[in-house]
C-alpha cells in the first residue's frame, strides 16, 4: 500500500511540472497547488479506505453464515447442473464401474474408527469395514458414504480409473439429496495449496472466496466464509492430491486431519507415498476406495448403446476382439473410463471405422492404442462440431459446441502449448499467470516499453494541448517540453511495467462489477462512507487554498474543498461499491474473472482521472481570479483525459489482466496462442477438453495434458 503511495506522489509531482512548465509566470502556481490538494486528497482518502478494510472484524453472525449457507448451496447446485452436462456425467446409462474397500496395507486407519460394527462377521473379513458400490447406483454410495463415522472417504486408482467423476458424481448426488444438518459439498482443486504457509482453515476459507465472491457481500458479514470452514457448514471434496509436490503431500495428509469430513482424490502411487513418507500417515477414519477393472461385458454393452444406427457392422472386429480376447491389447486398453470416453469422441461420434485398431502390427499394446486415442483427440472434438449460429449464442446455446469455428491442427498446437506451460507450472491455467510462458525476460521488458511509450506520447499530446490553451504566447517551447516528458515518463512507466511483469510474484485478479446493480440504498452507503471519509481531507484542503494561493475570499476556498470532498468522495465510494459483491454474484469463472479484473483496474483509473481533471477545470472555471470559464472547462477535460490514462497505463500495467494482455500479445505474435485465448478455452471447456476448477481451468484429464505437452516438445 505505501509503494502505491509513494508513486501517486511521483506521479502527482512530474504531472504539475509537465503541466506547469518552469517558464510560466511565478514560482509557485495556483495550478500546482490545486493539482497537489487533489492528488493528495484522493489518496488520503483511498490510503484510509484501504487500512479500514484491512482491520480484523468480528466474526459473521449466526444468521448471517446461515444465509451464506444457504446462497452457497444454490450456486454450486446451479455451478455444477451445466458442468456435469459438459462432462457428460448425466449418461442415463453410465459405465457401471464398481468401488470397494482397498486392500493394499497400511493406506487406511483402524476399522474401529471407520465404521461402526454394522456388517454381520463373514469368513472372508472378520469385522473388516466395507464400502461395496457402482458409479450407476449413486445413492447408495451416498448413503453409504454418509454412515460412515467420521465422514472422511478417499478415492484412488489408477490414471484413467474416474476418480474425478466419482467425486463429481458423490457431490451432485449429496446436493441433489440432502439430509437435515448436512454440509454443503464444494469442489476445490489443491493445486498450489502449501500447508506450512496456509493452515487449511484459512487455505479452504480464501478459496471459498475467490471461487464464490458473493460470500465476501456485506450481508454475510465480515467473513463468512470462515464461518461457514470453522462451523462444519462446508464438506471440501478436494480433487488432485497427487498434483501437489511429493515433499508437501504428507503434510497435507496430516493438516487434513482439522477437517471433520472431506472427500479425497488420489492416484495409487502418490497416496500411498505420501502415507509412508515423513511427516505423514493414514487420514484418520478415513475410508480408502479404488475401482475394480472394468469387466468385458460392461464394455460391450457401453459400446453397443451408442452406435448410431447403422454402424453395428462396422463394429462387429472390435467387439468381438473385446468378447474373445479379455486380456489382448483393445480388452486391456478399453478397460478405463478414459479409454472408453476417447474411444466414443475419436470414432463414435465421428463415425470413422473403428477397424485399424485390430491391427497388432500398429497397435500392439494397449498403450498404443490409448495413445492413439490421446492424440486425434483434439482433432475430432473441433472436426465433429459446427459453431453455433449467431441466435444460438444468444439463447445460451447447446453446451456441446463452441462458439467460433476453430481449425483443428490450430488448436491441437495452442493447446499443446499450454499443456506444457501447466505442466512445468502446475495443472491448473491461471490466466493471470500466463505472463510464466515467456521464455524470454527481455520480451516482457519489450511489450512494457512499448506500452509506455504509446502512453506517453498520448499524454504528451494532450499536455501540449493544454498548454497552448492557457500559455499561448509561450509556444513552441511548452510543447516541446511536453513532448520531451511525454517520451521519458514512457519510457520510465513501461520499463517499471515491465519489471513488474517480470517479478514471478503471485499476480491476483481483483474484483470488480461495473454493471448497474444493487439497491439505490447500497450505492449510497457507500457515496456516504467515501464522503465522510474524504470530509476532512477537503477542508484542510480549502484551508490551504486561501493560505497560500492567495485567493482573497474564504468562500472561494470553501467551495475548492467541496469539490475536493466530493471528487475524492465520488471515487472512494465508487471504488468500494465496485469491489463489494453482491449477495446474488455468481461463482467465478475464468472469463468472468478476468473481465472483472479488467472493468477494476481500467475504469476505476479512467474514472478516477476523468473526475479529478472535471473537478480540477470546473474548479478553475467558476472561481473568480483563476482561469476563466473557457479555457477551464477544456483545460479539465484534458487534464482528465491525460490524468486518466497515467492512472490506467501506470498501475494498470501491474495489474493481473494487464500483464495477461502484455504476455498475451508477445505470445500470439509468436504463435503460441491466439489473439482469443479466453474463446479458444471456453470452446475446449464446452467441447469437453477442459474443465472449470473455479476461475482456473484444467485438462480433463492429466494423460491428456501430459500426451500434448509432450507433443509440444
Amino acid at each position: 500500500m505505501w509503494l502505491r503511495v509513494g508513486a501517486t506522489l511521483v506521479i502527482a509531482v512530474v504531472l504539475v511540472g509537465v503541466l506547469t512548465p518552469p517558464w510560466s509566470p511565478g514560482t509557485i502556481d495556483w495550478i500546482q497547488i490545486v493539482g497537489l490538494i487533489v492528488a493528495v486528497a484522493t489518496l488520503l482518502g483511498q490510503v484510509v479506505f484501504d487500512w479500514r478494510g484491512r482491520q480484523p472484524g468480528s466474526m459473521s453472525t449466526p444468521d448471517q453464515i446461515a444465509g451464506a449457507e444457504q446462497a452457497l448451496r444454490e450456486f454450486v447446485r446451479a455451478q455444477w447442473r451445466e458442468e456435469i452436462q459438459i462432462r457428460e456425467l448425466d449418461d442415463p446409462a453410465p459405465l457401471p464401474v464398481r468401488w470397494r474397500m482397498t486392500g493394499l496395507p497400511g493406506v487406511m486407519d483402524r476399522a474401529e474408527k471407520i465404521d461402526r460394527p454394522r456388517f454381520p462377521l463373514n469368513w472372508l473379513g472378520i469385522g473388516r469395514p466395507r464400502f461395496d458400490g457402482r458409479a450407476d447406483r449413486m445413492p447408495e454410495m451416498a448413503e453409504r458414504f454418509r454412515q460412515l463415522t467420521r465422514r472422511r472417504l478417499v478415492i484412488i486408482g489408477a490414471p484413467g480409473m474416474g476418480k474425478t467423476t466419482l467425486a463429481v458424481l458423490l457431490l451432485k448426488e449429496l446436493l441433489d439429496d440432502p439430509r437435515p444438518g448436512d454440509p454443503v459439498p464444494v469442489l476445490l482443486s489443491m493445486s498450489g495449496w502449501d500447508p506450512r504457509g496456509e493452515s487449511v482453515h484459512q487455505w479452504l476459507a480464501r478459496r471459498l472466496r475467490e471461487n464464490y465472491p458473493a460470500l465476501r457481500a456485506a450481508d454475510f458479514g465480515p467473513d463468512a466464509a470462515l464461518g461457514l470452514v470453522r462451523q462444519l457448514r462446508v464438506l471440501p471434496v478436494l480433487d488432485g492430491l497427487d498434483e501437489l509436490p511429493d515433499e508437501v503431500r504428507p503434510q497435507v495428509l496430516a493438516a487434513l486431519n482439522a477437517v471433520d469430513a472431506l472427500i479425497l482424490t488420489c492416484r495409487t502411487p502418490e497416496f500411498r507415498a505420501a502415507v509412508e513418507g515423513r511427516g505423514g500417515g493414514p487420514l484418520a477414519g478415513g475410508a480408502v476406495i479404488e475401482p475394480r477393472p472394468v469387466k468385458s461385458a460392461d464394455v460391450v454393452a457401453y459400446i453397443e448403446g451408442r452406435l448410431p444406427a447403422g454402424q453395428r457392422t462396422v463394429w462387429a472386429g472390435v467387439l468381438a476382439a473385446v468378447r474373445r480376447e479379455p486380456d489382448g491389447p483393445i480388452a486391456e486398453a478399453l478397460s478405463t473410463p478414459l479409454a472408453l470416453w476417447l474411444l466414443r469422441k475419436v470414432y463414435i461420434d465421428t463415425r470413422t471405422d473403428p477397424g485399424g485398431l485390430c491391427d497388432r502390427e500398429y497397435f500392439p499394446t494397449s498403450t498404443s492404442i490409448t495413445e492413439h486415442l490421446l492424440d486425434n483427440l483434439v482433432h475430432a472434438a473441433f472436426a465433429t462440431v459446427l459453431p453455433e449460429d449467431e441466435q444460438a449464442v444468444v439463447r445460451g446455446g447447446h453446451p456441446f459446441r463452441p462458439r467460433r469455428g476453430w481449425d483443428p491442427d490450430d488448436a491441437k498446437r495452442w493447446l499443446s502449448f499450454l499443456a506444457r506451460h501447466m505442466t512445468q507450472d502446475n495443472r491448473d491455467f491461471r490466466w493471470w499467470e500466463l505472463h510464466r510462458a515467456l521464455s524470454r525476460n527481455w520480451v516482457t521488458l519489450v511489450g512494457g516499453i512499448t506500452v509506455g511509450l504509446t502512453v506517453g506520447l498520448t499524454v504528451a499530446v494532450f499536455s501540449g494541448l493544454m498548454t497552448l490553451l492557457l500559455y499561448p504566447k509561450s509556444m513552441p517551447g511548452p510543447l516541446l517540453f511536453c513532448l520531451v516528458g511525454g517520451v521519458v515518463g514512457g519510457l520510465v512507466g513501461g520499463l517499471t511495467g515491465g519489471l513488474a511483469l517480470l517479478n514471478r510474484s503471485a499476480l491476483e485478479p481483483a474484483y470488480a462489477d461495473l454493471r448497474l446493480r444493487g439497491p439505490v440504498r447500497q450505492f449510497a452507503g457507500n457515496l456516504t462512507f467515501g464522503l465522510a471519509v474524504v470530509f476532512l481531507v477537503g477542508m484542510v484542503a480549502a484551508l490551504g487554498f486561501w493560505l497560500v494561493a492567495g485567493a482573497g475570499q474564504l468562500s472561494d476556498g470553501l467551495w475548492f474543498g467541496l469539490a475536493v470532498v466530493f471528487t475524492g468522495g465520488l471515487i472512494v465510494g465508487l471504488n468500494r461499491w465496485v469491489t463489494t459483491p453482491l449477495t446474488s454474484a455468481g461463482p467465478q469463472t475464468p472469463a468472468v474473472t478476468l473481465r472483472r479484473d479488467l472493468e477494476l483496474v481500467y475504469g476505476r483509473s479512467l474514472i478516477g482521472g476523468l473526475t479529478l481533471g472535471l473537478t480540477f477545470g470546473l474548479t478553475a472555471a467558476l472561481l473568480p481570479g483563476l482561469s476563466g470559464a473557457g479555457p477551464g472547462v477544456v483545460a479539465g477535460v484534458l487534464f482528465g483525459l491525460g490524468g486518466g490514462l497515467v492512472f490506467t497505463f501506470t498501475f494498470g500495467l501491474k495489474g493481473a489482466s494487464s500483464s495477461y494482455l502484455v504476455a498475451l500479445i508477445v505470445l500470439s505474435l509468436r504463435r503460441r496462442v491466439p489473439r482469443r485465448l479466453m474463446g479458444l478455452l471456453e470452446d475446449a471447456h464446452r467441447v469437453g477438453l477442459l474443465r472449470q476448477a473455479g476461475p482456473v481451468y484444467q485438462f480433463r484429464h492429466a494423460q491428456l495434458q501430459d500426451r500434448l505437452a509432450q507433443s509440444a516438445q
